[in-house]
């Protein structure tokens, strides 16, 4: 299960990516991510890929707070 609440994500001062994303996606469930050039989705999987870090609001994969989250293993799965 992943699950994002009010996800914020600024690239310096000027360029903010993300502004107070919403979702959840349930076990099982097949979700689609769309969007125009620019709009966060590169940056949000990122975030969820613990490839990026330094964000606003909560994010956790399989109830765990990614924030807590530091381990390899953890997003290999």
């Amino acid at each position: 299960m992943i699950e994002v609440k009010n996800l914020t994500f600024s690239y310096g001062k000027d360029k903010q990516a993300l502004h107070g994303l919403n979702f959840t996606v349930g076990d099982g469930e097949i979700f689609g991510f769309l969007g125009p050039n620019g709009s966060g989705k590169s940056t949000t999987q990122k975030i969820l890929t613990g490839i990026l870090k330094g964000n606003g609001g909560k994010v956790s994969l399989f109830g765990q707070d990614i924030a807590t989250a530091h381990t390899q293993d953890f997003f290999k799965r």
